[in-house]
């Protein structure tokens, strides 16, 4: 049994504007800091797909194998500037001269490579958060050109440029033509470039930012680093193109056989309507053995226009996909043209599976799931946000080893490669939006923001549904409790109504999720909240999205909770904060200590010595860079008197505040205070303060600051 079925649209291009009067870099400005100008020229979201010539070719070689795959990762040319204004005039035109120009491999956060300051943040932003503006004065900006040839073989050819992760705001050139701009680090951005682009050597230009309005909800509690951190990459397509496509799989009631439902969208990129094409989809088991070919009826395509294919039909007892048993089916599609011959091939994996809800309980395949969890970071020490297969399988084998059958995303899409291993091992992936606003969770009542959060869920689910391995999806973390979150998940449903959604906030419920918490629980407050709580009153299931911490020395409770868990069907199980480290590899740089009580002191972050009154001074830009003078015996002041003496060098970037000398919050210390004045303070029965005024020439001078304790009086 099978059904087909058409829809015909107009080609259009979601969430796009058309080219602007004046140039990109005239007034950068009015797309930073605004919260509705997301992007700018590019095609909509779908599953991540490659052209093949070949039924054999889509099933046995890899994608960097097709002969419509061309990848822009490697050494690209670089210039960095603290500040947008600090980009070289004119440096996306072809005939720049950019040989003085330093040089990067991409993907790389350019943090990793040398260029600027790493920096980690929980909760705050590295700046003062008044979104929807970025600091004028620090916004680290990176200028990237590469050469690339356009083979013969792709006249006539649709191209695409596709940039899978870049943050966190971005233009686009194409030998000296304007072409869009993304904002948002963890989603990918693509653009039809075929009219920039031309046979043989070819420009391609991109000018990130740091920082934008988008980083309001990258608010996420891990390193801020920067950069295009992902495949940067080329693909072409016939004019006629298989521009996405969504397998959804539904089982019987005693789940064993099933049904397949295959949804198509063809493009039309010819200034000509095009008619009698067929769509014929074969499913293969995983030995590749062919199972079911379907095959459309003959359909058309408007000029500029797209059409919806859909074919269903019943698959007999095939192997169901679980963590235990992650049995993969291989899809192709072949788009025939009037005369016969096959334009294009596509392919990519499928499971089939089933996930309810009944009675409070999550059953996948009809089976209740018990989710022995981790969340993970894509983070590596020396990569930094980049992540590479290797890590991957690591992680993995490691996860399969000891029994951890779920993976929580935290807090963004993984990389691509994460899902199609997932699906291979068998991982259950709780897929989460890249929208964390931890230091500004107002922004989820703003309406103006409402479509930047809509946009991270859009191109999420698209990007995403047809992994197996996606056993439901998250809303976010930490991004507030208003209605932008129901809009999240609403966004969401709009293209995979086959799961379920959570959300990670902090609240204990949030009315439009679907699997509830709580996180880091009680183990009372577990029982009595969640466990106990009847149908009636809640008919969710419970999934601990964060439920212990184990960063040191910790972990415990954990028998208790899986006694709870196991013991109760309401609970799913949850994921431990967090499975490996987010640390980066830096070289430790002790300082001696002349003082003769041989004190531990090191560097921290990149901070340099350079010359300074007499000797070596300590050059700190304000980014994370400090002198760490660690807890020893000899810092312990038992008399009551105390001096503090330095030599002091302040530039701009420093004077709106900072610290010089501290022990403490509360012990005693020496800091600017804003523009204007230094203070000491020292606590004894309780902190006593003073101030002075900033002498008109405190910046690009050195100044000695001496602070004094007598005893009584400071």
């Amino acid at each position: 049994m099978k059904s087909l079925c058409y829809c015909f649209f107009l080609l259009t291009v979601f969430a796009s504007v058309s080219a602007q009067d004046e140039p990109f870099l005239k007034n950068i400005y009015k797309y930073l800091e605004n919260p509705r100008m997301l992007e700018l020229n590019q095609e909509e979201g779908h599953a991540l797909l490659l052209p093949f010539n070949s039924f054999p070719e889509a099933l046995n070689i890899s994608r960097s194998k097709s002969a419509w795959y061309l990848s822009l990762n490697g050494t690209w040319k670089f210039h960095y500037a603290d500040t947008p204004e600090g980009t070289p005039d004119e440096f996306y035109k072809e005939n720049f001269n950019d040989q003085k120009w330093d040089t990067i491999h991409v993907p790389s956060n350019w943090e990793m490579q040398g260029f600027s300051d790493p920096l980690f943040r929980n909760i705050s932003t590295p700046f003062k958060p008044n979104p929807p503006y970025v600091p004028r004065e620090y916004n680290p900006t990176g200028s990237y050109r590469k050469n690339f040839t356009i083979p013969q073989t792709w006249k006539g050819k649709e191209v695409f440029l596709r940039l899978e992760k870049t943050a966190s705001a971005s233009f686009i050139w194409i030998n000296g033509k304007e072409v869009g701009y993304n904002e948002g680090a963890q989603e990918p951005a693509e653009y039809n470039i075929t009219k920039y682009v031309k046979p043989g050597q070819n420009t391609v230009a991109i000018n990130v930012y740091k920082y934008s309005a988008g980083y309001y909800l990258e608010d996420q509690d891990y390193w801020r680093l920067a950069g295009i951190f992902d495949d940067a990459w080329l693909f072409a397509t016939p004019e006629t193109h298989i521009f996405d496509w969504v397998a959804t799989t539904d089982l019987d009631k005693s789940y064993i056989n099933a049904r397949l439902d295959l949804s198509l969208d063809v493009r039309n990129y010819s200034d000509k309507p095009k008619s009698d094409y067929v769509l014929r989809a074969t499913l293969l088991d995983p030995k590749k053995n062919i199972v079911k070919t379907i095959t459309s009826g003959k359909f058309s395509i408007l000029t500029l226009g797209r059409q919806t294919v859909k074919l269903s039909d019943d698959i007999i007892n095939p192997a169901k996909w679980s963590a235990e048993y992650p049995n993969l089916y291989w899809l192709t599609f072949e788009l025939i043209n009037p005369t016969g011959k096959t334009e294009e091939v596509i392919s990519g994996r499928i499971g089939f599976k089933k996930t309810e809800i009944r009675n409070q309980v999550f059953y996948l395949n009809g089976v209740a799931v018990k989710l022995n969890g981790i969340n993970s970071h894509m983070q590596h020490p020396t990569l930094g946000h980049t992540m590479n297969e290797e890590t991957i399988i690591k992680d993995f084998n490691i996860l399969k080893r000891y029994n951890i059958n779920c993976v929580r995303t935290s807090h963004y899409p993984p990389v691509n490669r994460y899902l199609e291993l997932a699906d291979e091992y068998g991982i259950y992936i709780v897929d989460e939006v890249g929208d964390e606003t931890h230091a500004t969770q107002f922004l989820s009542e703003k309406k103006e923001w409402e479509e930047m959060y809509r946009e991270r869920a859009r191109k999420m689910v698209l990007r995403d549904r047809n992994h197996p391995s996606v056993l439901f999806w998250s809303a976010g973390n930490e991004s507030g409790e208003g209605d932008n979150i129901c809009k999240v998940i609403e966004e969401g449903r709009k293209y995979d109504n086959t799961r379920y959604w959570m959300y990670g906030g902090n609240a204990f419920t949030h009315p439009c999720e679907e699997i509830v918490g709580p996180r880091y629980p009680q183990l009372y407050e577990f029982i009595t909240k969640t466990l106990l709580v009847p149908e009636n009153v809640d008919p969710r299931p419970s999934f601990m999205d964060e439920y212990e911490a184990v960063t040191g020395n910790s972990g415990g409770g954990l028998d208790e909770y899986w006694d709870l868990i196991y013991s109760h069907p309401r609970s799913m199980g949850g994921a431990i904060w967090d499975f490996v480290s987010t640390g980066l590899t830096e070289k430790v740089r002790a300082v001696k200590d002349v003082s003769g009580n041989d004190v531990q002191v090191n560097i921290m972050g990149r901070a340099k010595l350079v010359t300074g009154v007499s000797g070596k001074g300590i050059d700190l830009n304000g980014h994370d860079q400090w002198v760490e003078v660690y807890r020893d015996e000899a810092l312990e002041i038992s008399g009551n008197q105390l001096t503090l003496s330095l030599w002091v060098y302040p530039r701009a970037l420093s004077s709106s505040a900072g610290t010089l000398i501290t022990k403490g919050n509360y012990q005693f210390g020496l800091h600017q205070i804003g523009k204007d004045s230094l203070e000491f303070y020292v606590t004894t029965d309780q902190k006593h303060e003073v101030r002075i005024e900033l002498p008109p020439n405190w910046e690009f001078n050195w100044h000695k600051v001496t602070a004094v304790y007598n005893g009584s009086e400071i």
